[in-house]
């Protein structure tokens, strides 16, 4: 009995020695996990990254943030576009982060900074190396960098594309804009007319520029600070502009109705017609029960190509005459049965006409004109009062160089129509001076048959 009894006592002390061995070793654990505990809340990052929450304004995030939000072309301004795009995504709202425990070890901490919903920077503290050290390795945290988030990420980006003749800078907001942004030499100008896009002739060649990516507003303009306007919506995030060319033509063409005017293969239509009109019948209606015909001006302006214009009159081409102000003017081909009274009729005013206008025997002279000029018309009224002025002007000398009495076309059975063309060189003398001139000149003319005879109704000059 004694002898078992001496062994439960020593089982006894064992488990009492070991009860307290655990114990001890509990306390020290609880200790050593108490201070540790201690240590990492004082050591946290985030306790870093509430101070700086707390210390930092909305305007020192604003500065801080936008030192690191480039990112964008030479053509634009990274600042006033960060401005932008924080009054509208952070101004006057909450601020928050969220640790990146992906990025985030023992040598760094990297925070997410949101405002509201929206990320917009990161935040990356390092251990103080040189500030106070804590037990287990640790220590305290300190601001490393503040970076905002790229704008190229935040704000939607555009392709900026400009067509422009060569030899001519486009700017954008205000810069010029470098040969190093051409990317094709010779595009063909598509900004044309309805006209134009028919011509048998290749557009003009431009210059593309090509510009991007772009975040903010957008102004392209030529080298003069003209702004262009996009053509079109953007399409597939690029915007077009167009810088056309400055040179351009105009053209004025007048011709009969009928006859077929064409520039550059394409034939103009009722949309360039400036004017129809009959002036050169005005006044004749008692003679012409069917009516004159109708002479169209044709009007065209702002062309990019240089227009070449011919004519035809049932497929036969027509020769031109100019007028005076650069007009190109059509008439009807002669007729085939045009007959030699109408051709001497035609010379036979001619003659007398530049015979009076030497004025020399004024009297005969007006005789002789008038009585080839159908009575009760304007023009028998202008040489008929033209007398009493005539017999004061200088005599003039004539030396016809050249007459071409041409385009005669039948206008029902007594009328015709046709033009007068000359070239003359004259002197004139008065009582105190003597002077030569030279002088090319042209007229349409309509004749009326009139008791047999073929009398001249209207004059009117090329214009």
């Amino acid at each position: 009995m004694a002898e078992r009894y001496e062994k439960s006592s020593g089982w006894g002390l064992f488990l009492l020695f070991w009860t307290m061995l655990l114990m001890m070793l509990g306390f020290l654990a609880c200790v050593v996990f108490y201070k540790y505990a201690g240590v990492y809340e004082e050591t946290r990052p985030e306790r870093t990254m509430d101070a700086l929450m707390e210390q930092m304004s909305e305007e020192d995030w604003r500065e801080a943030l936008a030192a690191t939000a480039g990112g964008v072309s030479e053509y634009e301004d990274a600042r006033s576009l960060f401005d932008d795009y924080f009054d509208s995504t952070v101004k006057g709202r909450t601020l928050s982060y969220r640790r990146d425990l992906s990025r985030s070890d023992e040598t760094q901490s990297v925070f997410v900074l949101y405002a509201g919903p929206a990320r917009i920077g990161e935040v990356r503290l390092l251990p103080h190396e040189t500030g106070e050290r804590f037990s287990f390795g640790r220590s305290v945290w300190e601001l490393d960098s503040i970076v905002s988030k790229p704008l190229s990420d935040s704000l939607q980006a555009v392709t900026v594309r400009i067509d422009a003749p060569d030899g001519v800078t486009p700017f954008l907001n205000g810069a010029a804009v470098g040969l190093e942004k051409v990317v094709d030499p010779a595009v063909p100008l598509t900004e044309l007319s309805e006209l134009e896009r028919r011509f048998d002739a290749a557009p003009p060649r431009m210059v593309r520029y090509e510009i991007g990516p772009l975040y903010g507003q957008i102004a392209v303009s030529d080298p003069d600070g003209n702004e262009i306007a996009p053509v079109g919506e953007p399409e597939d995030g690029v915007v077009r502009y167009v810088i056309m060319p400055t040179k351009t033509w105009s053209l004025r063409v007048e011709a009969p109705e009928g006859v077929t005017v064409s520039v550059r293969g394409a034939e103009l239509g009722e949309e360039q017609v400036r004017s129809r009109e009959q002036n050169i019948f005005r006044g004749l209606e008692d003679y012409l029960p069917q009516g004159g015909y109708d002479t169209l001006l044709y009007a065209v302006d702002g062309l990019y190509i240089e227009p070449q214009i011919s004519a035809s009159y049932n497929g036969a081409a027509l020769t031109p005459v100019i007028g005076e102000d650069g007009r190109t003017i059509y008439f009807y081909p002669t007729d085939a049965d045009i007959s030699i009274a109408m051709h001497e009729a035609a010379e036979g005013f001619f003659r007398a006409y530049m015979y009076y206008s030497s004025y020399k025997y004024n009297g005969a002279a007006l005789k002789d004109l008038t009585d080839r000029i159908l009575p009760d018309t304007e023009l028998y009224s202008y040489f008929a009062q033209s007398y009493d002025a005539m017999i004061w002007a200088s005599a003039t000398e004539m030396n016809q160089r050249e007459l071409r009495v041409d385009n005669f076309h039948r206008v029902g059975d007594s009328c015709f129509t046709c033009t007068i063309l000359y070239k003359a060189d004259f002197t004139a003398t008065s009582w105190y001076e003597q002077y030569s001139y030279a002088r090319e000149d042209g007229y349409k003319m309509v004749f009326i048959r009139s008791d047999g005879q073929w009398l001249a109704a209207t004059m009117s000059a090329f214009e």
